[in-house]
């Protein structure tokens, strides 16, 4: 019986051409198996290779790498990197380039190239997190803390949220950025914006620290920090760790007493002023035991002028 079936597996390498349906019958194997074994063996015809060009409408030839230079330009636009699919793509080739190019072409391409979008059914590309360790902080811009809060707005019966990026030596925050939602795209944004207020140079190391949430775990934030040509490191706390972000989450509380607690907030607009007159509060006037009850742009102006010495902060 075993040689029957090895040579039934024999004629599914080939296209047989005797009934299936009495081949199985006489070497007792099921139909089943023999159909799946004949799609294992990739006998169907892979189809018309790639030309490997396309004829526009106006007659000229447009290579594949032409085409596919065109798609990473607009990958790497930013405007571009988190949306646009395919068919988006080709208009936009039809649009700005004169290039007529059918989508399905176009969608191929970006496959074979890694162009294309993730999607909710694809599995996302993981990378391995970094965990903190604990370090003494000797200056100021040497670690930063960040994370996410969220405000309850009475008026409209909503949420929104702050973003809040603070330097662990002096206590200053050195960044923030409000909205209804807050993602990887805000974040970059309000994470460059802290390196241009902060005069921070690209050879100048920098730690930035923060919990597993969504925003700072996406590849998007991950690929940015990446391909920044700076000296700085993204460290994320262990789960269930919270007092490894202990400096953002003291400030967060600090916030939660002197702004959320004792104000009701109609709108929106409420909200945005009363977060950028604490924070203003919080920088130039709040005192800090931990810094010899300074403010933190007090504490820093005396750093800077000598004055601040042997001052160690572990986190």
């Amino acid at each position: 019986m075993a040689e029957r079936r090895n040579t039934v597996k024999e004629i599914t390498v080939t296209k047989p051409s005797a009934n299936i349906q009495k081949i199985c019958k006489y070497a007792n194997f099921s139909r089943t198996q023999f159909y799946y074994n004949f799609k294992e063996n990739n006998l169907k015809s892979p189809g018309r290779p790639c030309p490997g060009f396309t004829v526009n409408r106006d007659g000229k030839i447009l290579s594949d790498d032409l085409i596919l230079q065109h798609l990473k330009n607009y990958r790497a636009d930013i405007h571009f990197m988190n949306t646009c699919g395919a068919k988006m793509l080709s208009h936009y080739l039809a649009s700005e380039h004169l290039m007529y190019v059918n989508h399905k072409k176009i969608y191929r391409l970006c496959k074979e190239n890694n162009l294309l979008l993730f999607t909710q059914n694809q599995v996302r590309m993981k990378f391995k997190k970094m965990r903190c360790e604990y370090r003494n902080v000797t200056a100021p811009n040497q670690l930063w803390q960040f994370d996410l809060k969220h405000i309850y707005i009475h008026g409209e019966n909503a949420w929104c949220y702050l973003l809040s990026f603070i330097d662990v030596y002096t206590k200053k925050v050195v960044a923030y950025s409000l909205g209804k939602s807050i993602k990887a795209g805000q974040l970059i944004l309000t994470l460059n914006s802290a390196l241009v207020a902060e005069n921070i140079s690209h050879d100048h190391p920098l730690q930035i620290r923060s919990d597993n949430g969504p925003q700072m775990s996406s590849n998007r934030f991950h690929f940015y920090l990446k391909n920044l040509e700076r000296k700085l490191t993204h460290e994320f706390i262990p789960p269930r760790t919270p007092n490894r972000n202990a400096y953002i989450e003291s400030f967060f509380s600090i916030f939660e007493k002197t702004v959320i607690e004792i104000r009701y907030f109609n709108n929106y607009h409420d909200v945005y002023e009363a977060v950028m007159n604490f924070i203003e509060f919080y920088n130039n006037r709040r005192l800090h035991g931990s810094i010899g009850n300074l403010s933190p742009m007090n504490f820093i102006k005396k750093f800077e002028a000598g004055e601040i010495k042997n001052y160690v902060v572990s986190a």
